[in-house]
């Protein structure tokens, strides 16, 4: 199948150079970006794109996708309340069909504001890859694993054998990873059998680390080290390592982190809403860490917009350096998309808009009322656009929204099955 979009206004590419074109023409043969220039021919469907800004889909690096359910449920309250007193009871109640009707809520906002890639730690993957294949949305899934009894399994072994089942299920749309939760639901033993299975189905392993104050004084007070060198000391970080958070490191922290690799998902709305603190950004850019952006759960953020995650993580981090050239806004776009497709080992395949590379790819209109004037179209893009700007959506060559409308699936009904599952949950508590 061919798809030209012609005559793009501007063609933001998220290339090495980060070169920006202006009126060029992008085919898409095959799923994949095959050409890229002027006056382009092709037989199949023309959209015309004189009045649009394209970039690389947005990647979300860190979610909780069913959690859509709770979001607005559980607002200004004290991390442990809101934890132990709300959303462990909700989440206690959660069966497939309600993380199914979740998960499509999820999709369905993520694509309406321009994400076509998201790394989801949660339960019942099944039912994401359900909700992947109606949508058409590409998801890497880190089936969480915890010693402790949840709705999907009793125990870790459990979790393992959900994990080695899942992972045979892989489609060019939705790949496996493993989910160790973190140091403080963790025994030593259950993340060295994570890190073995990582190494013998050679993915990457994805953990929420050193997020709050409590979680390192509290792995201080059981093993006398952070997090991070509690990892580190078992050789845990040697492996592909996507952490989440990191926002109470130290100078050794950064230094391990950077020594090994490991890449990081910046999540500062949930961190900022929950008070969890202001991660060490610029330190860990300065050593050269691989940095991406994540929205965390619609629980504690509320929202999927990465735009939205964009700004805010441009301007919480010139603020707390107390320099407003931090964090300028290609580098800030680069955390949403090819630094996202780094820390998800996929920048050969998305991430950028170049020949070769799957065409995950979105469209805003140049006219749009706070786009306007188009002096700096990656300021404009970072500062001042949203989720709602976006017109446009192609996933693997696929286009699943067009002119604001979804096509692969309906939203009414989707909506109308998410406000029902999440009124019952709350039903009785």
């Amino acid at each position: 199948m061919q798809i030209l979009l012609k005559n793009c206004a501007f063609v933001v590419t998220q290339n090495e150079n980060r070169e920006i074109l202006r009126n060029k023409d992008v085919l898409i043969e095959n799923g994949k970006i095959s050409e890229i220039g002027e006056n382009l021919d092709k037989t199949g469907e023309i959209i015309d794109c004189s009045e649009k800004i394209l970039l690389p889909g947005l990647i979300n690096t860190h979610t909780h996708l069913a959690m859509t359910l709770f979001r607005g449920y559980a607002d200004d309250l004290a991390l442990q309340k809101w934890l132990q007193k709300k959303i462990w009871p909700l989440e206690a109640k959660l069966t497939s069909d309600d993380c199914y009707a979740g998960n499509l809520l999820g999709c369905l906002e993520m694509m309406r504001s321009g994400t076509t890639c998201f790394n989801d730690m949660y339960f019942f993957g099944e039912e994401i890859k359900k909700a992947v294949e109606t949508t058409g949305i590409r998801c890497f899934f880190s089936q969480t694993i915890l010693d402790l009894p949840t709705m999907e399994f009793k125990d870790s072994q459990q979790a393992f054998d959900i994990f080695r089942k899942l992972s045979k299920q892989g489609s060019e749309l939705f790949r496996v990873q493993i989910g160790t939760h973190a140091v403080y639901t963790c025994s030593k033993e259950t993340l060295l059998k994570a890190k073995d299975l990582s190494e013998q189905y050679d993915i990457p392993i994805h953990i929420h680390l050193s997020e709050t104050q409590k979680e390192v004084a509290d792995c201080k007070r059981e093993f006398g080290k952070t997090p991070v060198e509690h990892l580190n000391d078992m050789n845990f970080l040697k492996q592909e390592i996507l952490a989440a958070h990191c926002v109470w490191l130290t100078e050794k922290d950064i230094r391990l982190m950077a020594n090994n690799n490991v890449k990081v998902s910046h999540c500062p709305v949930s961190s900022m809403k929950l008070v969890s603190g202001v991660a060490p950004l610029k330190r860990m850019i300065d050593e050269n860490i691989i940095v991406s952006l994540g929205t965390d759960s619609a629980a504690s953020n509320n929202n999927l917009d990465l735009f939205e995650e964009m700004k805010t993580t441009a301007l919480l981090h010139k603020l707390h350096n107390s320099d407003p050239t931090v964090l300028p806004a290609q580098k800030v776009l680069d955390l949403a998309t090819i630094d996202g497709a780094k820390a998800l080992g996929c920048v050969d395949e998305i991430g950028s808009v170049e020949p070769g590379k799957r065409a995950d790819l979105i469209l805003l209109d140049k006219n749009e009322l706070q786009l306007v004037p188009n002096h700096n179209i990656v300021s404009n893009i970072v500062y001042s656009a949203n989720g709602g700007n976006v017109d446009t959506v192609l996933v693997n060559g696929r286009i699943i929204m067009k002119n604001k409308r979804f096509l692969t699936l309906d939203k009414e009904t989707i909506i109308n099955n998410a406000q029902k599952t999440a009124e019952d949950l709350v039903r009785g508590l």
